[in-house]
């Protein structure tokens, strides 16, 4: 059945050195990586978490979330007052500037709660704007995946082709957002690897996912520590547990709960086929069909 609960991948940690008893923790730095390929190699959605937040486009371009593993759609607002939009620009170059400060402050307990504290509340009002931004359906524009081969945002100065009038769209270039439009902000729905506290990646509360990346991070233990103390388990008996957890945690991920089900058997049990759903960020998609007979 589909997993819902999360816990920290501290656990895992936790358990090399209660089952392993390892003589040193140098390689915990290296195991919140490799946690990371696991997770990745698993390849669950439920692994993943929604994410959404609104971007400033420059020239043509922004850079997209660090945290960002797939995007589900852009979208525009047209709609949201300049004073909105102008706070939310202001806020968002000051938590670059408290980000810089508490990197520098960590020695200084007082100076480094103080501006903690400042950052949460303007992160507080940050939350506050972004909602007019997604609130507001009525107002929202998904942008359709660029198909030319010659999008708007490669265009020289003076292009003659510039003023050719055509719905906006965006494209992705290696690590960038590219858009058909100068400059303005868009929303960003998608998906991410979920933290915690520590930025250690949270993982499904299954024992599966906990077996699986156990024996994913013991097998890159015994690749890079030749010495580790293994316990009589070579490298390819580690690697033939992390390929039966791996699979075991994927199908446990993957498998629907009821309300899946209902919501696909919705979307493909019908008469009339609900397409074009994408100008409306695909709502009411799963909508039970009812046929009235007069």
């Amino acid at each position: 059945m589909a997993v819902y609960k999360t816990k920290s991948s501290k656990t895992v940690i936790r358990k090399i050195f209660r089952d392993l008893k390892p003589g040193d923790d140098n390689w915990i730095d290296d195991a919140i990586e490799w946690i990371g390929e696991a997770l990745e190699h698993i390849g669950s959605a439920t692994q993943l978490c929604q994410k959404q937040c609104v971007l400033n486009v420059k020239d043509h371009k922004v850079l997209m979330p660090s945290d960002l593993y797939y995007i589900n759609q852009v979208a525009i607002n047209n709609s949201v007052s300049p004073v909105s939009s102008t706070e939310l620009d202001t806020l968002i170059d000051k938590v670059k500037e408290l980000k810089a400060a508490i990197v520098a402050a960590q020695a200084d307990d007082l100076e480094y709660s103080s501006t903690t504290s400042v950052l949460n509340e303007i992160n507080s009002r940050i939350v506050i704007l972004e909602n007019i931004y997604f609130n507001d359906n009525n107002a929202m524009q998904p942008l359709q995946y660029g198909a030319s081969t010659f999008h708007r945002s490669m265009h020289c100065d003076d292009c003659v082709n510039e003023n050719i009038m055509y719905e906006d769209t965006y494209i992705v270039d290696c690590d960038y957002i590219k858009t058909s439009f100068q400059s303005g902000k868009i929303c960003v729905s998608y998906m991410a690897f979920p933290t915690d506290e520590d930025c250690y990646p949270l993982i499904p509360d299954d024992i599966s996912f906990s077996e699986a990346l156990f024996w994913y991070v013991y097998k890159k233990i015994l690749l890079s520590r030749p010495h580790f103390k293994n316990n009589g388990i070579n490298y390819m008996a580690a690697e033939q547990q992390w390929k039966y957890y791996c699979t075991q945690a994927r199908n446990a991920a993957n498998y629907p709960d009821i309300d899946r089900y209902e919501s696909f058997m919705n979307q493909w049990v019908r008469l009339i086929p609900n397409i074009n759903r994408h100008d409306v960020a695909f709502e009411q998609l799963n909508t039970r069909e009812d046929l009235y007979r007069s």
